[in-house]
């Protein structure tokens, strides 16, 4: 009897052992159980049940040690398995966080990078236009100063500066408004490339669409200055100072061409017109000096560049007006001063020293007058020499041997 339960509990055994690898481990146990069941409802003996039940014991114990275990490990797999979710939900957001931060001070830079290129960019540009302007103004002065040379000692300053730039007003279209700004800018774009038919034609446009717009009126004037089309120019300013009576810049601008047309009075009338829109005007102050010594009015005319002086104290024009109006009235000592303060500002500026050696000659001094004329000679060559063969304030040095191998 003996024997054959141990049989039946080797076999029990044995298909446990088979059946552990193809099947899970609580069927596996449930299996056992009811094998150990109908083993123990054969009829025994009361001696050998009592033999049978210490294996049976520690069948059920391997049992159920070898269950716990793999629920254990079932366990502690769901365990670590939910602890990463747990952790990677956790550092997803902060690392999705330290991701954005990265990437915006990165774009950040970047920005400030191609900002700091951008105003690189536009201050290049406008330097480079300001020197081009400025060029343009040396050279249209020196073809002026060659086509009439007794304007050499006095400077006027063309309205190239007051081009305004079209600032729209708000009325009723605004396509038309948006299509006449487009057209005065054309306009201006057009002046500083020195097309100045095409300037013309773009600002026409412009005020046939708007035709209330003051400032496309005012560069409409200019460029017509800029042509010597004076009569067009000043029905240009008219319409500026009528649409805006209190325009200053188009009121300078108006009294240029009356300069330019020998009406010195009407010229110096719209000067003061721009000096009571805008007192600190400067060039309105030197225009007006200008002038007052067309008219041989020089007192007042040293009182107009000491007003332009008061506001801008580097006006290279304004010294070198008034010491040509100083020298005028035989104020040699003050006129020499002037000079030399156009000079401190604007060393290269060969009228400056021509203007000195004609005060130094008016004096007598001879080695001064050779020497300040020797040095606009070195700036400005052909003009000088042009300008000395006849200049009535050289007269003194013209027999002068230094004066001769000079002009020659």
């Amino acid at each position: 009897m003996k024997t054959a339960n141990q049989v039946h509990i080797t076999k029990a055994m044995r298909l446990s052992s088979i059946l552990r690898t193809n099947i899970s481990s609580i069927a596996l146990l449930t299996i056992l159980v009811c094998a150990s069941s109908v083993s123990a409802s054969q009829p025994r003996a009361g001696g050998v049940l009592i033999q049978q039940e210490l294996p049976q014991q520690q069948i059920k114990d391997e049992i159920r040690d070898r269950v716990q275990e793999e629920v254990d490990i079932a366990f502690g797999r769901t365990a670590t398995v939910i602890n990463g979710l747990v952790i990677a939900l956790t550092l997803f957001p902060t690392a999705a966080g330290v991701a954005v931060w990265f990437l915006l001070g990165k774009l950040s830079k970047q920005t400030t990078i191609a900002r700091q290129e951008i105003e690189s960019l536009h201050y290049d540009t406008i330097s480079q236009l300001k020197i081009l302007i400025s060029d343009a103004e040396s050279i249209l002065g020196e073809i002026q100063h060659q086509t009439n040379p007794a304007d050499a000692d006095t400077d006027l300053l063309l309205p190239d500066a007051q081009i305004q730039e079209f600032a729209p007003v708000n009325y009723g279209n605004y396509q038309q408004l948006l299509s006449a700004g487009d057209y005065a800018k054309q306009g201006d774009a057009c002046f500083f490339e020195n097309r100045y038919e095409d300037a013309i034609a773009a600002y026409d446009r412009a005020l046939q669409i708007q035709p209330d717009l003051a400032d496309t009126w005012n560069n409409r004037g200019v460029v017509f200055t800029r042509m010597q089309r004076y009569p067009e120019a000043l029905a240009s300013y008219e319409q500026a100072t009528t649409l805006r009576p209190n325009y200053p810049d188009a009121w300078n601008n108006r009294g240029v061409v009356l300069l330019e047309l020998q009406k010195y009075p009407e010229a110096i009338g719209c000067y003061e017109q721009a000096i009571q829109a805008k007192p600190d005007y400067a060039d309105a102050w030197n225009n007006r000096g200008v002038a007052f010594s067309k008219m041989q009015e020089y007192e007042q005319a040293v009182i107009s560049y000491n007003q332009a002086l008061q506001v801008k104290n580097d006006y290279t024009d304004a010294w070198n007006n008034r010491g040509v109006a100083l020298s005028k009235l035989q104020k040699y000592e003050a006129a020499i001063d002037s000079y030399d303060n156009a000079a401190k500002i604007r060393p290269d500026f060969y009228r400056i020293w021509y203007n000195k050696a004609r005060c130094y000659a008016l004096q007598g001094k001879i080695e001064l007058a050779i020497e300040n004329l020797k040095r606009a000679l070195n700036l400005n060559p052909n003009l000088c020499k042009e300008l000395a063969k006849n200049e009535a304030d050289l007269e003194k040095i013209r027999q002068h041997d230094a004066f001769k191998q000079l002009i020659g």
